[in-house]
């Protein structure tokens, strides 16, 4: 029997055809966390959709007070879905939502998925407005989104040692320093809450092995990988973690970095799909 997750994303894949003129199958998922303008990965205006119009999503705003929004257009000559905002676990309404958006792209056949977030930096060298190209991750969530739906997978216990795919991180690397950005490779840890991390918790993250400390986007790899996909993953430093001397942080600090760091990688993304895509990656 299909569990609701196989139920209401096949359901939302025949909506999204429905909806969305001249389509085409997509082959990439962008997932952009608030504050990134995912508009300008496409050629020309974009066709949209608010998640909340897909079965089984939350129909209340984010906590950031917005709907997220799904995108569909052509990048680079490439049909591509991508996302403005998304659903977080801190929200309360599981699993389910965060990765719905991820499990229809993969229904409607976009094998590959590009995810960006935000994250607190909790090293020197990476300054505020530096994108850290994910090599590992760390889930402090203590949950998996494989929970359950093991029969959406060919494989109920896959290896994780390589959720992100080293050649599609290359690719992208590429096409990134060719518009100037130049990411730093590094450990993202996934936090519970929608707080920002205490001091000690910085330290405890550092004692880990990790370099940027967030909420999201480790749901995601988990589930893409597990369903087959190539998975990249950059979290944008936006500020510093917290010492006992630094200014208290705030949510209107972290989306002006997001906003002013999101043309330059949108620009790179455009240019890293168009040739994976041509490489027949």
């Amino acid at each position: 029997m299909p569990t609701e997750l196989e139920t209401l994303s096949s359901q939302a894949a025949e909506l999204l055809k429905a909806t969305f003129k001249n389509w085409r199958q997509p082959q990439v998922f962008v997932e952009c966390g608030t504050g990134f303008e995912p508009e300008k990965l496409f050629d020309e205006k974009c066709q949209s959709l608010e998640l909340n119009q897909l079965p089984g999503m939350p129909q209340h705003k984010t906590p950031d007070q917005e709907h997220p929004v799904l995108l569909y257009g052509e990048a680079n000559g490439i049909p591509t879905l991508a996302t403005k905002g998304h659903r977080h676990l801190y929200e309360g309404g599981g699993i389910l939502p965060c990765i719905l958006p991820l499990c229809t792209a993969h229904r409607l056949g976009a094998d590959t998925v590009i995810l960006l977030d935000s994250g607190l930096s909790l090293q020197k060298e990476i300054k505020p407005g530096t994108w850290v190209l994910l090599t590992d991750f760390i889930n402090y969530h203590h949950v998996s989104p494989l929970d359950g739906h093991h029969s959406m997978l060919e494989n109920a216990f896959p290896d994780m040692t390589c959720a992100l795919s080293q050649h599609l991180n290359s690719e992208l690397m590429n096409a990134l320093h060719f518009v100037g950005v130049s990411p730093r490779l590094g450990v993202y840890l996934s936090r519970p809450g929608s707080q920002f991390c205490t001091v000690s918790e910085a330290n405890a993250a550092r004692s880990v092995g990790a370099d940027i400390i967030g909420h999201d986007m480790v749901m995601e790899i988990i589930m893409g990988h597990a369903l087959g996909c190539k998975v990249s993953a950059f979290a944008l430093a936006t500020v510093m973690a917290p010492d006992f001397y630094s200014q208290p942080l705030t949510r209107a600090n972290v989306l002006d970095v997001c906003r002013f760091c999101s043309n330059d990688m949108m620009r790179g993304l455009r240019r890293g799909i168009r040739e994976f895509a041509d490489s027949g990656f």
